[in-house]
C-alpha cells in the first residue's frame, strides 16, 4: 500500500525535474555574476545540508553508520565536487553548453557500471556512448560558428563532473537503493555541506554581500540550492524507485533543452554545434536505453 502512487505522478516528477536541473545552469550563471566560483558552489551546498539537516539528525541512526563510507562517497562524488567543478566551467562556458554536456551522465552511469560496478555489458549499447561521446567533443571542441574553442579545457571540468555523478548513480543503486529516498538525499548533502560552509565563510563571502546586486544573487543561489539540490535530490531519488533508473534517466533527454532555452532567453549564442553536439549526447542516450531485441 506503502509504494502506490498516482500513475501520472512519476511523468509530473520527471517533467518538474527536468525543469529544475535544466533552469539550474542560469541560476549558477547569475551568482557568478557577484560571487566566485568556489563561493558559489559552496553556498549551493551549505544551504541545501542546513536544510536538509533536520531529516539527517532524525533518521541517522545506527544501523546507517555501517554505510557511512557509502554516504561520503555519494556526498563526495555526487554533490561536493561536481559543485565546484560546475561554477568553475561556467566563468568560461556558456549555461546552455554546460547543461547540454550534462547530459553525458548516463553514458558515464552505464560505462562505470559495467567497469567498476560488474554490471553486464551489450554490445549494441557501445554504438550509443560512441556517438555520445562523438556530441561532446563537438560541444568541448567547437564554438557555436564551428571554429576552434581555445576554451576548450574548460569542458572538461563539466566531463569530470558527470564522470563523478556516474560514480555516485551507481554507488546510490548498489549499496543505498533500499533507504528511504530522503535519507539517501539528506545525509551525503549535509556530509558534503559541513567542508563547504567552512570553505564559503572563510572566504570574502559575507564581504561580498555589500556590493550591487549581491543579495538578489543570494537569492538565485538560494533557489538553486533549497530546490536544485535538496528537494530535486529527493524527488530523483524517488522516482528510481518508484519507475526505475532507466524512467528515471529521461530527465537526460529533457535538461539540456531547458537549458538552451535559458541561455537563448538569455542572449547566449546558439550555434549549430550547440545543436549538433546535444542532438549526438541525445541520439547515444537513447541508443544505451534502447530495448535490443533477439
Amino acid at each position: 500500500m506503502e509504494n502506490k502512487h498516482h500513475p501520472f505522478l512519476p511523468i509530473v516528477i520527471l517533467l518538474v525535474l527536468s525543469f529544475i536541473w535544466g533552469s539550474s545552469f542560469i541560476l549558477m550563471k547569475r551568482g557568478l555574476e557577484v560571487f566566485s566560483p568556489l563561493q558559489v558552489g559552496a553556498f549551493r551546498l551549505t544551504i541545501a545540508a542546513t536544510a536538509l539537516l533536520p531529516v539527517v539528525l532524525r533518521h541517522f541512526r545506527r544501523p546507517l553508520w555501517g554505510r557511512l563510507k557509502y554516504f561520503a562517497i555519494v556526498g563526495l562524488v555526487g554533490n561536493g565536487i561536481p559543485a565546484f567543478l560546475f561554477s568553475t566551467a561556467q566563468t568560461h562556458l556558456s549555461s546552455s553548453t554546460a547543461g547540454a554536456l550534462n547530459a553525458l551522465t548516463p553514458l558515464f552511469t552505464l560505462i562505470l557500471g559495467v567497469l567498476i560496478f560488474g554490471y553486464p555489458f551489450q554490445r549494441n549499447k557501445a554504438l550509443g556512448v560512441a556517438v555520445g561521446f562523438a556530441g561532446a567533443l563537438f560541444l568541448i571542441l567547437l564554438k557555436g560558428n564551428g571554429m576552434y574553442d581555445p576554451n576548450w579545457a574548460w569542458g572538461l571540468l563539466v566531463v569530470l563532473a558527470t564522470l563523478m555523478y556516474g560514480t555516485s548513480v551507481n554507488t546510490v543503486g548498489r549499496y543505498l537503493n533500499d533507504m528511504k529516498p530522503v535519507v539517501t538525499a539528506a545525509v551525503p548533502l549535509v556530509l558534503a555541506g559541513i567542508p563547504a560552509s567552512v570553505l564559503l565563510f572563510s572566504s570574502d563571502f559575507t564581504n561580498r554581500l555589500a556590493l550591487p546586486g549581491a543579495w538578489e544573487a543570494v537569492g538565485y543561489l538560494s533557489i538553486l540550492g533549497l530546490v536544485g539540490s535538496a528537494a530535486s535530490l529527493i524527488a530523483f531519488n524517488r522516482l528510481i524507485q518508484t519507475s526505475g533508473p532507466v524512467f528515471a534517466s529521461t530527465t537526460t533527454y529533457l535538461m539540456p533543452i531547458v537549458a538552451l532555452f535559458w541561455g537563448f532567453l538569455d542572449g547566449e549564442t546558439l550555434g549549430w554545434t550547440h545543436l549538433a553536439g546535444m542532438g549526438c549526447i541525445l541520439l547515444g542516450i537513447w541508443l544505451v536505453n534502447r530495448k535490443h531485441k533477439a
